[in-house]
């Protein structure tokens, strides 16, 4: 699971980090809220929850939620204040934020809120997923397949593929690609990505006019699908 965590208090956060790490989260955070409203924008669909402190330098915890449901993004998002006024998480949810956790907290309750969030995040999705009418993924089964047949994926080719079309439409650097499919501790190759989608264009779709899986160059990738 990928947190984003914006808080500027430094021994709070690096407390926060260092506990969340424990426990097998990969965390992003940022002291400022400017900062960390502009990785969030360029980097929502690769988090998982993100945590916000309310009171923050830059741009607030309140305004950072606004600006990023305005644009249409959806991703869970918890509020970290030190007030505990009914009027105070009105607004916060009413701007668009799931959660609301006031300080001082116990971290356990933390991890159990962010948990329960990213478990709400996931819309529920079809179990078949096409990409072209020849070939679709099984969501439930874990597989791909083409003209009937398994394609016969890696375990890690078809998790990168898998990513790809949740994120339809969407290009995801390669980074990202990575924190979704891969477990966090793996080594992460500078070349691992673009061997596997190689892998996988062969596999799936070396025989069609056009291939869905687009390389933008100096980012990464997107799939595309008519």
């Amino acid at each position: 699971m990928k947190i984003l965590l914006i808080e500027d208090n430094r021994i709070l956060a690096k407390n926060l980090v260092k506990g969340f790490q424990q426990k097998g989260f990969v965390v992003e955070h940022f002291l400022r809220g400017d900062d960390g409203e502009h990785f969030f924008l360029m980097n929502h669909s690769a988090i998982d929850v993100a945590i916000l402190d309310i009171m923050l330098p830059g741009k607030s915890g309140t305004d950072i939620c606004k600006t990023v449901r305005a644009g249409d993004i959806h991703t869970p998002i918890l509020m970290l204040t030190a007030k505990d006024t009914t009027e105070d998480k009105v607004q916060g949810f009413y701007l668009g934020a799931d959660d609301y956790l006031t300080k001082p907290f116990a971290f356990e309750e933390l991890v159990a809120r962010v948990e329960a969030l990213a478990r709400r995040k996931a819309p529920i999705e079809k179990e078949i997923f096409y990409i072209t009418p020849e070939i679709f993924i099984d969501f439930q089964k874990k597989q791909a397949f083409k003209n009937g047949y398994d394609a016969s994926l890696s375990l890690k080719e078809y998790m990168i593929l898998e990513v790809l079309a949740k994120n339809e439409g969407i290009t995801l650097s390669r980074d990202q690609i990575f924190d979704k499919a891969f477990d966090f501790a793996a080594d992460n190759w500078s070349n691992t990505i673009d061997v596997h989608i190689k892998n996988i264009r062969k596999k799936l779709f070396s025989d069609i006019n056009e291939d869905p899986i687009k390389t933008v160059r100096g980012v990464g990738y997107r799939l595309e699908v008519k």
